[in-house]
C-alpha cells in the first residue's frame, strides 16, 4: 500500500514538474513564439517588403524569447505551428505581432536620430603597387 501511495506521488511531481517546464499557450514567451511562428510566415511572402518585414520580425521575436528564457525549447515550435491556421497567424500578424514589431524599430529610430539606414562607408581607393628596389 505504501509503495502504491509512494509510486502516486512521485507520478503527480513527475507531471507537475513537466507541466512547469512548458510555457503555456497564454505565457509571453508563447505569444512571441506565435508571433515568430508568424513572422516566419511572412518572410516567405512574394513582396520583398513583406519579406523583410518578416525577416526582422522572426529575429526581433527570436531575440525576445532567447532573452526572456535562455532555455526555451525552440523544438517546440513543431508543435505550436502544427496548431496554428492561416487565419489567426494573419490576426496576430494585423493585431499584435506586426504592431508591436512596428514599435519597436520606431524607437530604435528614434533613438539613433533618424529611421534611414546609414549610407555605405565610401570604398577605400586601391593602395599602390609596392615599388621595386
Amino acid at each position: 500500500m505504501r509503495l502504491l501511495a509512494s509510486t502516486c506521488v512521485v507520478a503527480a511531481l513527475t507531471l507537475v514538474t513537466a507541466a512547469e517546464a512548458q510555457p503555456s499557450s497564454t505565457s509571453p514567451s508563447m505569444q512571441d513564439a506565435r508571433c515568430l511562428l508568424a513572422m516566419v510566415a511572412l518572410s516567405n511572402s512574394e513582396d520583398p517588403n513583406q519579406q523583410r518585414m518578416g525577416q526582422g520580425g522572426a529575429i526581433y521575436f527570436m531575440g525576445r524569447i532567447a532573452g526572456r528564457d535562455p532555455n526555451f525549447d525552440f523544438a517546440s515550435l513543431k508543435t505550436l505551428a502544427a496548431s496554428m491556421d492561416l487565419k489567426t497567424a494573419e490576426t496576430d500578424l494585423q493585431q499584435r505581432c506586426g504592431p508591436m514589431f512596428n514599435k519597436s524599430m520606431q524607437q530604435v529610430g528614434s533613438a539613433l536620430g533618424s529611421a534611414e539606414p546609414a549610407a555605405p562607408p565610401a570604398a577605400r581607393p586601391a593602395p599602390p603597387p609596392p615599388r621595386k628596389p
